[in-house]
């Protein structure tokens, strides 16, 4: 196996060199909910004020910058299915480093953003099961990938405005699942405006889940 960035042999089947990885971007010190820089940790974070986040916890790998804009689009846009593996490790190290800072739960459920079924047969896969089949492996959570479903298609979110965004994912989502007193951990590939995991997040708290964490590979600064 070679490194998705370098393409040097790697001893270890991880997809990332040592190198690479000491090279590769961090996220802004940021609100620990939102994710989104906050310079004055005294202060609260106007972000949230602003979303209300039905989420407690974001965990993101870096800022939305190369290499993982390049990794992404092929990763969703190009049938590379196999750098899942190497992307999910990242999302798990971070998750484990805020294990170790600050004591986050382990989840009992790990689920993901859900595509409409529309878009899942363009595709042929959700890259975001994907990712949280490999991390629900390594926390030994339950892996839900259908505990929500997409029954509304929606328009493509990078195409409009942040108010459009909220209302074009207001009612997309279901969940069905009894999950009271449950932890869960939400996996999406990029985070922007937080609409889509808000939208998500009701869904999940209106089933009786306790505690939401989002964990995701990118999270853009607004």
């Amino acid at each position: 196996m070679n490194c998705v960035l370098c393409q040097l042999p790697l001893n270890l089947p991880w997809g990332i060199c040592s190198q690479c990885f000491q090279h590769l971007p961090h996220c802004i010190t940021g609100c620990g909910v939102c994710g989104l820089p906050l310079f004055n940790q005294q202060q609260s974070c106007y972000h949230c004020h602003e979303l209300k986040p039905n989420w407690q916890r974001l965990i993101a790998v870096a800022d939305y910058k190369a290499p993982f804009t390049k990794l992404i689009y092929q990763f969703k846009s190009a049938q590379k299915t196999a750098f899942s593996f190497a992307l999910a490790r990242l999302m798990f190290l971070a998750w484990y480093q805020q294990r170790l800072a600050t004591g986050i739960a382990r989840p009992d459920i790990v689920t993901c953003v859900p595509l409409h079924r529309s878009r899942y047969w363009s595709r042929g896969y959700n890259q975001s099961a994907l990712l949280a089949k490999h991390i629900a492996h390594w926390l030994a959570a339950d892996f839900q990938p259908h505990l929500i479903l997409c029954n509304v298609k929606k328009q493509d979110q990078k195409t409009l405005s942040k108010i459009a965004r909220q209302r074009n994912v207001a009612s997309a989502f279901e969940c069905h699942s009894n999950l009271t007193g449950k932890t869960i951990a939400v996996i999406d590939d990029i985070v922007t405006t937080g609409h889509t995991i808000n939208a998500v997040s009701k869904q999940l708290r209106l089933q009786g889940a306790r505690y939401i964490q989002i964990l995701c590979l990118c999270r853009t600064s607004l």
